[in-house]
């Protein structure tokens, strides 16, 4: 049987860990492997990530994609933060001119560090 994909959303590492977290009982060796590598990685809380994900867009206007990525990793300097976003190439001015937007989409995510820590 084939299956279709009907619709395609980024999800965070912490929205993963959350949804497979509910059918943990279920999940097969592999998908084991991925709960235990987002268990690791996940830096944010679920709610703290979407939150952190709908602010990078309506402040900073990046897609969701980009937003996904950057909370990921939440990147605490320009330098990192630059790397990340370097591989989109609608970014390109954004990353050259703009080191006060870079700053603030930092402090934005160091500040969702210090409330929501890990879970």
């Amino acid at each position: 049987m084939v299956k279709k994909i009907l619709s395609q959303t980024p999800l965070s590492l912490p929205e993963v860990k959350r949804l497979m977290e509910k059918r943990e009982e279920e999940l097969n060796s592999m998908q084991l492997r991925v709960l235990n590598y987002v268990r690791k990685y996940s830096k944010l809380p679920s709610e703290a990530a979407e939150k952190l994900i709908k602010e990078l867009m309506e402040k900073f206007e990046l897609t969701r994609e980009e937003a996904v990525q950057i909370v990921d990793i939440c990147p605490t300097h320009i330098e990192e933060l630059r790397a990340i976003l370097s591989g989109y190439k609608r970014l390109v001015s954004f990353l050259l001119f703009s080191e006060e937007k870079m700053r603030a989409i930092i402090d934005l995510i160091k500040k969702y560090l210090e409330m929501g820590g890990e879970e």
